[in-house]
């Protein structure tokens, strides 16, 4: 029986990860752009615009390219894994993604969530520069900031000496690397599966603002981890793979444009949402098996400590990080249906 358990569970995480990636291919090559009075949605894998807009820009992608043709005339919203901005934007930028760079003239003022922010040499802030990552930003000595740098940082690095001003074909390299990542030689392709520390630690304070946030979902989270794992998995997987499907079969009526935006929007938001949720849940447990040291705070903080470290670790291992990946992500995405479906309103 257990053997007939995993070999089903094999062959569902070979047509998962198979799914998920034709679907990113369908999508590899197109761009979806929606278009409500002079606003402008566009998303696509790699996405490169260079032209104006009259109104806000919300663009989405793998990597998100703003060239120096690009002018937008009202505010302008990203969200990618890689994201660089050249052009001209009248209004405010905020971004949100793995890697920014801002190497054109912004007017108003830049917000940004994510791990790596750089200020290019050309770079011209009319505005205020805020924020929110575990490393602090590289700030070319020629980049122009009228406003004030606010860094709200998770692991703050003031001791460290400057760091090297930001290469000119960063974005050329960004987009090497992504196709390289993509189909460069044979191996285990789950997308986002690499993980540097300060990713581990990034995902760690989310797990953390979990657990305090709803402990009672947390709890039940643990259980089910527990008690459920094969139907968190399973619910994990069908959202990793329906919800692309889902964007495409959607994109196909100019009227679901829109709704398949914000499927895309999802997407990425579940796998970071799904990884914290496994981190706390796992956390939970783990603190529940080191006796009296896991009580309380303290316990709680070391066990997601301890969670992060084992994850980072596993992810970090050749071919197998993948598949720790997609257990850890796909797991956690049920794990928190489950939790808050179970927490009484």
């Amino acid at each position: 029986m257990r053997g007939t358990i995993v070999r089903l569970f094999a062959i569902l995480i070979v047509f998962a990860s198979g799914t998920a990636a034709q679907a990113q291919n369908d999508l590899a090559g197109k761009v979806l752009e929606w278009a409500s009075g002079k606003d402008v949605f566009s998303v696509a894998r790699d996405l490169t615009f260079d032209r104006k807009v009259d109104g806000t820009l919300s663009a989405a992608g793998e990597v998100v390219i703003l060239t120096r043709d690009a002018q937008v005339k009202g505010d302008t919203w990203i969200a990618a894994r890689r994201a660089a901005v050249e052009g001209e934007l009248d209004g405010d930028l905020s971004i949100r993604a793995q890697e920014a760079l801002i190497n054109g003239k912004v007017k108003g003022d830049v917000s940004f969530y994510g791990l790596d922010l750089t200020l290019g040499p050309d770079a011209d802030i009319g505005g205020n520069v805020t924020y929110y990552s575990p490393s602090v930003a590289r700030v070319d000595r020629n980049a122009k900031v009228k406003g004030e740098i606010n860094g709200h940082d998770i692991a703050t690095a003031r001791d460290q000496s400057p760091p090297a001003a930001p290469r000119a074909d960063t974005r050329e390299r960004w987009r090497d690397r992504h196709i390289d990542e993509q189909w460069g030689g044979p191996r285990i392709a789950a997308p986002g599966y690499h993980m540097s520390a300060g990713g581990a630690l990034f995902f760690g304070v989310i797990a953390l603002a979990i657990a305090f946030a709803a402990p009672v979902t947390t709890s039940r989270m643990r259980e089910a981890l527990v008690a459920q794992p094969v139907p968190a998995l399973g619910l994990g997987l069908i959202w990793l793979v329906g919800l692309p499907v889902a964007a495409i079969l959607i994109a196909v009526t100019i009227v679901g444009l829109p709704f398949a935006f914000l499927l895309l929007l999802l997407w990425p938001l579940g796998m970071i949402f799904g990884l914290a949720g496994m981190l706390a849940a796992f956390g939970e447990f783990l603190a529940g098996r080191i006796g009296e040291a896991g009580k309380g705070v303290l316990g709680r903080i070391v066990g997601i400590v301890l969670a992060a470290a084992i994850i980072w670790i596993g992810i970090s291992v050749p071919f197998l990080g993948a598949l720790v990946w997609l257990f850890a992500v796909a797991g956690g995405i049920g794990l928190l249906y489950l939790g808050f479906r179970q927490t009484p309103l």
